[in-house]
C-alpha cells in the first residue's frame, strides 16, 4: 500500500487520496478478510474508500487512509484450513487405552481424503484438572468455509466413535470425592483396546511415536467422504459453496494484468 502526496493546503496543492498500489494490493473484490475487530467480504475498492460486507450483512466503509495502517488478514490467501482441538479423556483411561486412542486418531486422520496427511499432529499433551488431554492439529484441504465446517464436523464425529470404541469416555469437570450413578467405563471394549495395543507391541509394530510410512500410505484416502449415507454423496451442491475468494484463479501473483 502506498500513500498519496500530503502537502499543506497553504502550498496551493490539494491532498491526493490514499490508494492501494497495484504491486502490493492486500485485498481484491470478493476476498474474505479480517481487520481490527471486523470480518467481511470486500465489495468494492475505490479511490478513497473500500467497502466490506460484514457477516451480519451490514456494509462497512473504511477510508483507505485508515486501512493502510491496519493489519489485514486475507483469508482468501489460505491454501488449507486449520482444524485444532483438545480432546479430554477420563482419568480412568489406562495407558494402553490412551495409546489405542492416539493411534486410532492418527490412522483416521491419515485415512481421511480431505485431510493433508503431512500436517497430521496428534499428541497426548497434558494432564488437565479433570482430563487426560489429547491435542489435535491438522489442515483440511479446502478453501471453502461450508466444506471446512462439514469436514471438521466429520472429524469430530469420528473422534467420538473412536473414543467410545476404545472403552474410554470424554471427561467432565469433577472432584476426587464425589457420588454419582453414571455408567462405568466399558470393561469389554477396554479389554479389546488393551489387547490390540499388546498385539502391536508383541509384533514390533507399536505405532509410537508415529505411524510408519507404509501404514500412512496404506491409509491415505481410504475413509469415505462425504460420509457413507450422506445426501451429498456423488454430487456437491453448488449453492452450498462459500469460497474464500470470488475467483480463485485471480490469485496468481505473477499475472501481468494485475
Amino acid at each position: 500500500m502506498l500513500e498519496g502526496l500530503k502537502v499543506d493546503a497553504d502550498c496551493g496543492i490539494e491532498q491526493e487520496p490514499i490508494v492501494f498500489a497495484n504491486l502490493d494490493r492486500p485485498v481484491f473484490v470478493g476476498d474474505y478478510c479480517s481487520f481490527g475487530d471486523t470480518t467481511g467480504t470486500v465489495e468494492s475498492i475505490g479511490i478513497r474508500t473500500t467497502k466490506f460486507r460484514a457477516i451480519v450483512r451490514t456494509l462497512i466503509t473504511v477510508p483507505n487512509a485508515a486501512l493502510a495502517d491496519m493489519q489485514i488478514i486475507n483469508w482468501a490467501k489460505c491454501d488449507e484450513m486449520l482444524i485444532e482441538s483438545t480432546i479430554g479423556l477420563r482419568y480412568e483411561t489406562d495407558p494402553d487405552q490412551l495409546r489405542h486412542v492416539l493411534v486410532k486418531f492418527r490412522e483416521m486422520l491419515h485415512a481421511h481424503p480431505k485431510i493433508d496427511g503431512d500436517t497430521v499432529r496428534v499428541r497426548f499433551c497434558g494432564y488437565g484438572l479433570s482430563s487426560l488431554d489429547i491435542g489435535i492439529r491438522v489442515y483440511a484441504m479446502t478453501r471453502d468455509w461450508n466444506e471446512f465446517h462439514a469436514i471438521r464436523e466429520d472429524i469430530f464425529l469420528r473422534i467420538n466413535d473412536i473414543v467410545r470404541e476404545s472403552g474410554s469416555d470424554f471427561a467432565f469437570p469433577s472432584q476426587t470425592l464425589y457420588m454419582a450413578r453414571d455408567e462405568n467405563l466399558d470393561f469389554e471394549r477396554g479389554e479389546r483396546a488393551r489387547s490390540e495395543v499388546q498385539a502391536w507391541r508383541n509384533s514390533g509394530k507399536l505405532p509410537f511415536p508415529t505411524l510408519s510410512a507404509d501404514r500412512i500410505n496404506e491409509l491415505r484416502g481410504t475413509l469415505d467422504w462425504p460420509p457413507r449415507g450422506s445426501a451429498n454423496l456423488g454430487a456437491a451442491r453448488q449453492e452450498d459453496a462459500e469460497p474464500l475468494s470470488a475467483d480463485p484463479e485471480s490469485e496468481n501473483e505473477d499475472d501481468p494484468k494485475r
